[in-house]
This record gives C-alpha cells, sequence and structure tokens, in this order.
C-alpha cells in the first residue's frame, strides 16, 4: 500500500489484490486517516487484480467513515473486471467512480465531488 499526500488530498494505492488480507491494510490505512485533515480520500486501484467481498466490503467501511468525518472517497483506475464488480453489486452507484486519477482532479476543482 503506497499513500502519497496531495494537499488536502490523500491518494491510496493499494497493491494487486484486495482480498482479505489487502482488505485489512487498506482499513489500517483508513483509521490513520480519521486523524488527519483531509477532504478527499483518492482510491488509485491501476494496481488492484483482484478484488473480492472483503476489499468491497472495506471500500464501503471506508466511504463511511470518510462521510462520517466530512470527508470524500474517490475511486479511480478500475480495471475491466473490478469495475464489473462494482457494477454486478451495484457500487458503482454508492462510489464516485473516476477512469483517472486526472479526471478526480478535474472534478474536484470543476466542481465540488459530493458524498
Amino acid at each position: 500500500m503506497k499513500a502519497i499526500d496531495v494537499s488536502q488530498h490523500i491518494i491510496l494505492i493499494p497493491n494487486h489484490r484486495l482480498d482479505l488480507a489487502g482488505a485489512n491494510v487498506i482499513k489500517q490505512q483508513f483509521i490513520s486517516l480519521l486523524e488527519k485533515n483531509y477532504n478527499l480520500w483518492i482510491i488509485d486501484m491501476a494496481n488492484v487484480e483482484f478484488i473480492d467481498s472483503s476489499g468491497l466490503s472495506t471500500l464501503v467501511i471506508g466511504l463511511k467513515k470518510a462521510r462520517e468525518h466530512g470527508c470524500n472517497l474517490a475511486i479511480c483506475n478500475l480495471n475491466p473486471t473490478a469495475r464489473l464488480v462494482f457494477e454486478i453489486t451495484q457500487l458503482d452507484r454508492v462510489f464516485q467512480i473516476f477512469d483517472s486519477i486526472d479526471d478526480v482532479f478535474l472534478d474536484s476543482h470543476g466542481k465540488s465531488i459530493t458524498a
């Protein structure tokens, strides 16, 4: 898991698999973010090759925690298989999903990303 601090935003870059082990890593990262003053949490999924229910559940928990603390959470760079998982579970209606990290920043600067 890599984290990049960009002003009021944090970019989290999970590694390869968001299964039980990967979900625990990102969950710990979410907990550490609660103490910080970020207004946007970005999950860059470019490196994620696999996501299961543990990973999805952790992302939902992260979204809930972000909203509780006045932050927004955006997901970007989903590969086609991961995007299909979000569509089948209808989580694409819950999360703000962008094609690229640039699209997230364009949206956040052009208009408010809403929760």
